[in-house]
């Protein structure tokens, strides 16, 4: 298995444990919220307490699960006190503050009080809202991510689409950020500009560390980013069809999209990319997080001869789908697509793929959880490809 299996699998980890709450999101716009309260002069020359990480504000449903976190630095480490609407919570004296089971009742605004021998220090506000729980069962494409190898000046091509009105999106390209999970030659400074049609919407370099996208990659359950880093992301409210692209100089490069917006409509409902694909390590790699209480049915296709139609050239001559599951274990695997799904590719609104084409499909029902799509060339071939997820009911 490759690095970013260790990747990928230690953000599920942020998500799975608390996928239900993030059905619903931040109603509050923390990004000029201080982390806590500026400390004194003495306070630091104490080695007083300082908080380094905030609480988000969040909403969450009923019967779900909570997690707030607000870390203080100091000399002697702090000791913590949590406080809901100004009175102190019994026993909750951790960094942490996990509700489990939530309530109406815990509505309300929470607070970290952190001391020690120099002094006292109190966190930003978070603010909990709580929401009746969905009707039914339910389930959403939170997050897709997609890890590749690029030269210098090579492009990679994203595309996704927001159904049903507009939606809060996060689109990172991380590179640096990669070198804690030992990804060998990241690339140094990608850069992720966003287009919708042709038209130019948006573009970062350097995400730049502020309060406002730290606080949207803790409620979607992103791994933290280093302030200082030559990472990229940004945060925009789109509706209908978008494309990604990322480039830079050479190097091993993880883009994500995050659905960050609150509720299951609108939502995410098809992630594409399309890059070339080698052997080996440089194979393309796409990171897929199912988030709610049901499956959710996927179409899932890697099309290589299916490009050539489309004046796309040195395509990928016969492409292979794989499928693991957090445990690594691969549970589906296709290399040539089944004529009996043509229907289910005009019901998703994916082009129709020419007829015993070398080109490869799956439909899946997956449940909640973390999963790894691998495409590679069946014979050991290599060439341009084009990877899709696309949701099949609501």
């Amino acid at each position: 298995m490759t690095p970013l299996h260790l990747l990928r699998f230690s953000c599920a980890l942020l998500v799975s444990a608390t996928f239900i709450h993030r059905g619903l999101a931040s109603n509050a716009d923390a990004s000029s919220t201080p982390v806590s309260t500026p400390p004194t002069a003495a306070s630091l020359a104490d080695g007083g307490p300082v908080f380094v990480t905030r609480p988000e504000s969040q909403s969450a449903y009923v019967g779900s699960t909570v997690t707030l976190s607000a870390i203080a630095t100091g000399d002697p480490t702090p000791n913590y006190q949590w406080r809901k609407d100004g009175q102190p919570l019994p026993g909750r004296t951790s960094s942490t503050l996990t509700i489990t089971n939530v309530q109406p009742s815990d509505a309300g605004v929470y607070i970290s009080i952190a001391t020690n021998g120099g002094g006292t220090a109190e966190s930003a506000a978070a603010t909990l809202t709580v929401e009746p729980a969905p009707v039914g069962p339910f389930s959403r494409i939170l997050n897709a991510s997609v890890r590749s190898t690029l030269a210098t000046a090579q492009t990679l091509i994203i595309g996704f689409n927001v159904s049903s009105g507009a939606k809060s999106i996060l689109v990172r390209a991380v590179g640096p950020g990669l070198a804690r999970f030992d990804v060998p030659g990241f690339m140094p400074d990608p850069k992720v500009t966003l287009f919708k049609g042709p038209a130019f919407v948006e573009d970062n370099d350097t995400w730049g560390g502020g309060a406002a996208l730290i606080d949207t990659f803790l409620r979607v359950g992103a791994f933290a980013l280093v302030n200082n880093s030559l990472d990229a992301a940004l945060v925009r409210t789109v509706s209908g069809g978008h494309t990604v692209q990322v480039f830079g100089p050479a190097g091993n490069v993880l883009v994500e999209l995050y659905d960050a917006g609150p509720g299951l409509t609108p939502r995410l409902t098809n992630i594409s990319a399309r890059n070339r694909v080698g052997t080996g390590a440089d194979i393309l790699i796409v990171g897929l997080v199912i988030e709610g209480t049901a499956p959710k049915s996927v179409l899932l296709r890697a099309v290589g001869p299916g490009l050539a139609g489309f004046g796309v050239q040195g395509v990928l001559p016969d492409p292979k789908i794989a499928v693991f599951n957090s445990s690594q274990a691969k549970i589906a695997e296709n290399d040539t697509w089944d004529a009996g799904l043509a229907g289910t590719f005009a019901s998703a609104g994916a082009f129709a793929l020419p007829a015993a084409s070398k080109d490869s499909a799956l439909a899946l029902s997956l449940s909640p959880g973390s999963y790894t799509i691998q495409v590679s060339g069946a014979d050991g071939g290599t060439g341009e490809a084009l990877v899709e997820v696309y949701e099949l009911e609501p």
